[in-house]
């Protein structure tokens, strides 16, 4: 989307030019509007979730969520402790529940285990995830044999885990009934990504926030930073060469499949554990992981470059032979005026159009100096997409607005995006099921444009009003305006080439003073349209128009 100028707010009309014969190459790809799911949430197998998520425009789940990936063992529904963590299970989030769900609505992207093995004495392994890809994806009547891990567990062959989905419940339970789901068919999951956050295990210091047992923990976690930093078990090369295995393992069992990297974002000082704290002497906020001292006086991290570093490090390794990079996407800059402590909307908003190119430009640069050939191959999904968890959000708006315009963004160079947390803080459903912000931005860009619909060429004379344009699959064109502005509502003077559109369509409308109704934005009937028109958004307002040719 191009913009010609920068405006503190929007004055006077604004122009739009779509061309709606002008395709950029992105699409809406079918695994693209994605959500993350949690072992720990008691709701997400609700009978009622299939027609929630499917209201939502959402067609695919992550699983098993976050931090829960590495220590998440899929065979048997128990999880790896470490250094007092007990990660806890909702009772029937097990996968053989979540191919039901996912059977009613759409698929998913997988992460698997790289931080434990199954007894808890080491890094994950590569059998598991693809004894994992066999109980998805296994035909019962292939017999190759996975083999043993380096402890000794022997993961058997394709044909018994496709035989166990197959298989119906036994009479007596003898613990395996979970993954007895009477489920002949595949489940085609395509993407399979290896590690969550892996560059949080500690290598670059601190107390380490992603379990990895490749290298041992201290008994007292105060020894973290001296025992793990810079430890070589723990390093981009060590997760690079591991990675090498799982896809060669994974791939032996199923080719179709696609195997990417935990990479980070590739930004100086962009790391994303990081949070802001108070010193409790001086009372200056600075970030976690950055000492208070150096950012006082203007210095950098120890560790400013640390997204590069593992990056670089990974790809120069496994670049060749991976499919995607899976990137986790948080952004939240904050306000001088709330001591750093509250969102700064405007910056925020900034981020889809100004943020995300910059990483993009980063991390393909990467992608070229150490993927040969394979570069033109890669992927980059983001499988978490948020606004940081410790930021306080005054105008719940914000972060739909956001989103709307963030999933839109990242269509054209990503098939698959996943907005960070279901429940609770995230503004998606609340415990009780009932929809939140995020949910209704999701399903503005449903509204806008199904899966495969092409995106067209847009621009926008100001930059607080964001455009975006598909070429449907049912021959309408379909637009997304929305209005950045927190007080002014935005004139819009709309132009369209390549198409002759007629002059009445449908026109969707939520915004903080457009609110949707119990689990759906409604849809009105517009006149007045055509190839050439004016219409009216309001502040803080994402508006869709779809409209047939004439």
């Amino acid at each position: 989307m191009g913009q010609v100028q920068e405006a503190p707010e929007i004055k006077g009309t604004v122009k739009v030019t779509i061309q709606a014969d002008k395709l950029t190459g992105g699409f809406v790809a079918p695994r693209a509007l994605g959500m993350n799911s949690s072992l720990g949430d008691s709701h997400l197998v609700d009978p009622l979730m299939p027609q929630i998520l499917q209201s939502s425009g959402v067609t695919t789940l992550r699983y098993p969520g976050g931090r829960y990936s590495d220590s998440y063992h899929w065979s048997t529904y128990k999880p790896t402790k470490s250094q007092g963590s007990d990660p806890q299970y909702a009772a029937n989030n097990d996968f053989g529940h979540f191919v039901a769900l996912l059977d009613q609505f759409g698929t998913a992207v997988l992460t698997v285990n790289y931080g434990s093995n199954l007894d808890g004495s080491g890094g994950g392994t590569p059998q598991e995830a693809a004894a994992w890809v066999a109980y998805a994806m296994g035909d019962p009547a292939n017999n190759l044999a996975i083999g043993k891990d380096a402890s000794g567990h022997d993961w058997q062959t394709v044909s018994y885990w496709a035989s166990l989905r197959a298989a119906q419940p036994l009479p007596t339970d003898d613990g395996l009934n979970f993954l007895r789901i009477g489920h002949p068919n595949p489940v085609l999951i395509k993407y399979w990504e290896v590690g969550n956050e892996v560059y949080q295990n500690g290598y670059y210091g601190g107390q380490g926030n992603e379990l990895d047992l490749h290298a041992p923990y201290p008994k007292d976690p105060k020894d973290n930073e001296k025992e793990r930093r810079k430890n070589p078990n723990l390093s981009p090369a060590a997760y690079g060469n591991a990675l090498l295995e799982y896809v060669k393992a994974m791939k032996a069992v199923d080719p179709r499949i696609k195997v990417g990297a935990s990479l980070d974002v590739p930004l100086s000082g962009d790391w994303n554990s990081s949070e802001w704290i108070q010193d409790p002497i001086t009372g200056k906020t600075s970030q976690a992981g950055f000492s208070v001292e150096a950012v006082g006086k203007g210095a950098a991290h120890k560790d400013f470059d640390a997204g590069i570093d593992w990056d670089k490090g990974v790809l120069a390794v496994a670049g060749k032979n991976i499919d995607f990079a899976a990137l986790h996407w948080y952004t939240g800059d904050t306000t001088e005026a709330s001591h750093w402590q509250s969102l700064d909307n405007t910056k925020t908003l900034m981020e889809p159009e100004e943020g995300w190119p910059k990483i993009l430009a980063a991390l393909s640069d990467l992608i070229q100096k150490n993927c040969g050939p394979n570069a033109a191959n890669m992927q980059v999904l983001v499988t978490e997409l948020g606004i940081k968890s410790y930021i306080k959000i005054p105008e719940a708006i914000v972060p739909a607005l956001f989103t709307a315009d963030a999933y839109t963004s990242l269509l054209a160079q990503s098939p698959n995006i996943d907005w960070n947390e279901m429940r609770n803080k995230s503004g998606f459903l609340d415990d009780d099921n009932k929809p939140g912000p995020i949910y209704f931005a999701l399903q503005m860009v449903r509204q806008a444009a199904s899966p495969n619909d092409r995106v067209v060429a847009t621009t926008s004379s100001n930059s607080l009003l964001s455009v975006h344009a598909f070429a449907r699959g049912d021959g309408k064109v379909g637009i997304m305006l929305i209005n950045k502005d927190p007080k002014n509502n935005a004139t819009v003077k709309i132009t369209v080439s390549g198409a002759n559109l007629a002059a009445a369509g449908t026109r969707f409308d939520f915004g903080k003073n457009n609110a949707a109704t119990q689990y759906m934005v409604p849809g009105v009937a517009a006149t007045g349209l055509g190839s050439s028109f004016t219409v009216t958004v309001p502040s803080y307002t994402i508006t869709d128009l779809v409209i047939p040719k004439q």
